[in-house]
């Protein structure tokens, strides 16, 4: 089984269980994981199972009921943690669409073929995502303007040299 995370755990909500939840999925998709399996751990090695019984938008976060976590004292051993499906679980994509967790790690390069790096992160800014690369944390965005191509079965992407570099 391929463990694939959907967001991450901050705080408790409330006194009867419910936690906070930063979401790595869309909203319509997270909504689809009710009353279904998912993992909770600091890795997706040593995690617990568990399943979401309800999931309610909250400003920029979500606030997430787990069948069994009915005490504040539970919900606070799991805060800090990932939530975590099987990859078979998510959602299927459509043509040119791609998860985050699919762009970790992946080689970035310019269209002269040099090397800029590797993903280590993808930001959601709200307008357009923003792809972190290398050591030096180069910052690209991901619009049409600079990504050139994303292959996720080779693990590459190329870009356009931004003009500052």
């Amino acid at each position: 089984m391929n463990l694939v995370a959907i967001g991450k755990i901050f705080s408790i909500f409330g006194l009867d269980g419910k936690v906070k939840f930063y979401s790595y999925v869309e909203d319509r998709d997270l909504a689809s994981f009710v009353d279904r399996d998912v993992w909770i751990g600091q890795n997706s090695k040593r995690v617990i199972k568990v399943k979401i019984n309800f999931v309610t938008k909250m400003n920029n976060h979500h606030v997430m009921g787990l069948l069994g976590f009915d005490s504040a004292e539970k919900a606070k051993k799991i805060a800090g943690q990932m939530v975590y499906i099987n990859e078979t679980d998510l959602p299927a994509l459509k043509k040119d669409e791609y998860y985050f967790y699919q762009l970790i790690d992946a080689f970035v390069y310019y269209e002269d073929g040099s090397k800029v790096g590797m993903v280590k992160d993808v930001i959601q800014t709200g307008s357009n995502d923003v792809l972190v690369v290398g050591d030096d944390e180069v910052l690209i965005p991901v619009i049409k303007d600079y990504i050139v191509k994303i292959d996720v079965e080779n693990n590459e992407i190329v870009v356009k040299k931004m003009e500052w570099f």
